[in-house]
């Protein structure tokens, strides 16, 4: 028999992050048709102002141990640009998760991931998002080891490498659910 709903597991893990530690501030809403979204956002009180999210889930994978060590996640996104310029989302929502099953997010609005979409990139775009000990996270697929290897005390070069600001950046819910994007 097939389901007549399923959540995955990152849509789950968002879920429960925001009613476990905003909930108090916010309601969490799954839509019932399949449109681009993944879940709803609403402010308690306020259901006509709601930010929608679109999540991807990666689990952790293997790299060289003397990377590994300055690292607490790793993830491997392929994305298709053609989704994400044509998306609903207001906000994208990257669950990577650490070796002990702890997840960190990346959320960041859908115009700013336009503008990392590399260029001539038409069917593919694979995102390799590293969290750190530091708490920076920078998408270092195009990266060298030396390289990611300089990013725990340099940093990158290219901006569109650059995702620290929007790591546990739930601060945005406010912004889109009080209307101000």
């Amino acid at each position: 028999m097939k389901p007549l709903f399923t959540v995955h597991e990152g849509e789950f893990l968002v879920g429960d992050h925001i009613n476990r530690t905003l909930g108090h501030k916010y309601d969490v809403w799954v839509p019932t048709k399949d449109s681009g979204i993944d879940l709803l956002v609403t402010r308690k009180g306020r259901r006509r102002t709601a930010v929608s999210l679109q999540v991807k889930f990666s689990r952790c994978f293997r790299i060289q141990e003397e990377l590994a060590r300055h690292l607490i996640a790793t993830s491997w996104f392929t994305l298709q640009p053609k989704k994400i310029r044509t998306s609903q989302a207001d906000l994208w929502v990257f669950v990577t998760m650490t070796v002990s099953h702890h997840p960190h997010f990346v959320i960041i609005p859908k115009r700013e991931l336009l503008k990392r979409i590399p260029r001539n990139t038409a069917k593919k775009w694979h995102l390799y998002l590293w969290v750190y000990h530091n708490q920076t996270c920078y998408q270092v697929r195009d990266l060298n080891s030396e390289q990611k290897l300089d990013t725990m005390h340099r940093g990158v070069r290219k901006r569109q490498h650059e995702y620290s600001e929007w790591l546990e950046n739930w601060q945005l819910l406010d912004q889109y659910t009080k209307g101000s994007r």
